[in-house]
């Protein structure tokens, strides 16, 4: 059900609601468009005002719900309430509103039978007639502030307040699940981050509660004797009061869920036959609907290392929704070569608009999901050994709905000289990674790097009002980094955590970190390693740690760092190169997180002193039998680590993607 409105009554010099802090500067005139979608006992609200008068630097919006409506959860903007009335003001990141500008907020709210169209708005003071002040500044509009999502139109709860000055975040809804085991099904669902303490939860089976009282202690309940197939739904309870159901749940019926994919088709060129096989994989909502999609990365199986010279086919990127619908489908093209380290993807709502975008480095030739090509389509920059080592480079957002490019820029850094990066054929100056990161403690921004074992550059981009601007640049090359220690530095990855404790994120760049403002944080020394791990590893002690392992026969083999300093809490023996090591809560016999490494003998503990033998496997970890302690992932093995011996767990289906 959707409502709109360009509401009228004109008055100038109105005074603003006194509530919430002034504006900068009062509207003269405004229209507002107020849409809602409604279900059960709730519905979204979605309000855009177009501002017709002055620009202004800060707003308020002021309504009268006429039905006894009542705000449960707002983005794009600060809500207060008393009663019927609502006051709406500005966020720090949608505050200016040009002349003709717009800016879009929602909500979701309870309702009592019916859902009325407040009478009037009430914008700075002014009440919306949708005329401009006579004699007004007559500006072209500026961007448009992206609203919040739209909500499908069936039941599902109203969702709960957002803490007071939490970072922007992904509005997902309790993502109910359910598996079959033995006989009965596992129901689990989200804690969200705006629920409240003492939030309970009922599990319905379609229209029966089958928990006797409110569940307190855990996300799950196990419905046995029900079967397969059976729908269910939670609903949260509040200060004693049931609220509306979730979405129904997914079904897993035999222990997974299935999504099949469309693999797309091989080819040769030159002369080096290829398929295609599922890559790396990450999530994201795309399209707004509060569910994850899934992006894919298809990768041609003639795939190079850097160090490998060779032609490869291109790689592609899909989008799918978990019933294996496509979305979209981006062709990289020929200039962006295939292999591990090349193509690093980011997936998240970087706007705020409740809708995921895609990040990626792309090149001449590359095709959105539109088949729009971005640059030239017919260049090819490969050299005879099949490097892409000149032409152009970019760095492109893509519409999570659509695959559509939204804006590209120049990528920074771009590969100059290709032999400053530490070799003249290629293997070095490729070497790309990526992350999210909240450097401000509000929003989130985008990590892209270039380089690890001797230049390093990491770069921090914004995505706003439908534009990618820089924040910073980090350049172990510039004058304020040189002889600082920072090159050769990093791994082959790069983790996000907020390391001083401030609010605001830090890269932990392997050996390395660089502050939220771009500016290089502390460096051991220890230099380029293979496995990096940051965390709260040590509980009785304040902060974050790093966990590294070392590839010089000159540095220690293992190492553990204060995340804040830098400065080593404990580090092993030099030796040789070693090439895998693992950090995490593997036995409850010994407090905080263990420690292991392919060159170090026995499982380490908080101090670096062995306290067993080392596990079965060095790979991944993962939460899977629901105590407290962490699992052995290694390709298709899931593993229990014990003292005396690993217990097999299970056998995943292949090797997971993300």
């Amino acid at each position: 059900m959707r409502f709109g409105a360009a509401l009228a009554a004109f008055v100038l010099g109105a005074t603003g609601a006194a509530a919430l802090p002034s504006p900068a500067h009062a509207a003269a005139g405004c229209s507002v468009d107020y849409s809602v979608n409604q279900w059960n006992d709730g519905f979204t609200g979605t309000v855009t005002v177009t501002n017709l008068g002055d620009p202004v630097n800060g707003w308020t919006l002021s309504w009268r719900f006429p039905s006894g409506e009542r705000i449960t959860h707002g983005w794009n903007a600060e809500f207060q309430t008393n009663g019927a009335e609502v006051t709406a003001a500005n966020t720090p990141w949608n505050a200016s509103v040009p002349t003709g500008g717009t800016v879009s907020f929602g909500f979701n709210a309870t309702h009592n039978g019916t859902v009325g169209i407040p009478e009037s708005f009430t914008f700075n003071g002014t009440v919306c007639t949708g005329q401009p002040t006579p004699g007004g500044p007559e500006e072209p509009g500026g961007p448009e502030e992206p609203g919040g999502p739209e909500e499908p139109g069936e039941p599902e709860e109203p969702a709960l307040p957002e803490p007071t000055g939490a970072r922007q975040a992904e509005r997902l809804d309790r993502g109910l699940i359910s598996v079959r085991s033995g006989n009965g099904n596992l129901v689990s669902w989200r804690l969200l981050g705006s629920d409240p303490r003492d939030i309970a939860f009922n599990v319905y089976r379609g229209s029966t509660r089958v928990n006797s009282t409110p569940l307190t202690s855990a996300t799950s309940y196990f419905d046995a004797g029900a079967p397969a197939d059976a729908s269910y739904t939670v609903r949260p309870v509040v200060d004693g009061v049931e609220l509306g159901p979730s979405a129904a749940s997914l079904n897993f019926t035999n222990g997974y869920l299935d999504v099949p994919l469309q693999r797309p088709a091989g080819g040769t060129v030159h002369g080096s036959s290829y398929t295609y096989e599922a890559n790396d994989a990450s999530v994201g909502d795309l399209d707004g609907d509060g569910r994850y999609e899934i992006v894919l990365k298809w990768e041609p199986t003639n795939a190079k290392d850097n160090s490998q010279s060779g032609y490869t086919g291109p790689v592609l990127i899909d989008a799918y929704e978990l019933d294996g619908t496509l979305l979209w489908r981006i062709n990289l093209g020929i200039n962006i070569r295939a292999g591990a380290h090349y193509t690093q993807f980011q997936v998240y709502d970087y706007d705020g608009d409740g809708r995921a975008e895609v990040a990626m480095k792309t090149a001449d030739g590359t095709r959105d999901g539109t088949g729009a090509v971005i640059g030239s389509a017919n260049a090819d920059y490969r050299n005879s050994s099949g490097y892409v080592l000149s032409g152009p480079e970019y760095l492109t957002v893509f519409d999570g709905r659509t695959g559509r490019a939204l804006d590209t820029v120049d990528y920074v850094p771009p590969r100059g000289n290709v032999s400053s990066w530490g070799d003249s054929y290629g293997n070095r100056v490729d070497r790309f990674l990526a992350g999210t990161a909240y450097l401000d403690g509000k929003r989130p921004s985008m990590i892209f790097s270039r380089g690890y074992y001797t230049r390093t550059v990491i770069t921090a981009w914004d995505f706003r009002d439908g534009r990618l601007t820089r924040r910073w640049t980090f350049d172990t090359n510039s004058s304020t980094n040189t002889g600082r220690g920072y090159e050769g530095q990093g791994f082959h990855s790069l983790s996000i955590a907020d390391a001083d404790g401030d609010g605001r994120d830090e890269i932990m760049f392997g050996a390395m970190a660089v502050d939220d403002d771009g500016r290089g944080m502390w460096t051991t020394g220890y230099g380029h390693g293979d496995a990096l791990h940051v965390g709260d590893f040590v509980p009785a002690r304040p902060g974050l740690e790093v966990y590294g392992v070392s590839e010089s026969s000159s540095q220690p083999n293992a190492w553990l760092a204060d995340a804040r300093t830098g400065s080593t809490l404990w580090r092993t023996a030099s030796g040789d190169d070693n090439g895998r090591g693992v950090a995490g809560d593997i036995w409850a016999g010994s407090p905080g997180a263990e420690f292991w490494s392919s060159r170090v003998d026995g499982l380490l503990n908080t101090s670096g002193t062995a306290i067993g033998r080392k596990p079965s496997s060095i790979n991944f970890l993962v939460w899977w039998d629901g105590d407290p302690s962490r699992e052995l992932l290694d390709q298709t093995r899931i593993d229990k680590y014990g003292p005396n011996g690993d217990t097999r767990g299970a056998r995943p289906r292949s090797t997971p993607l993300l």
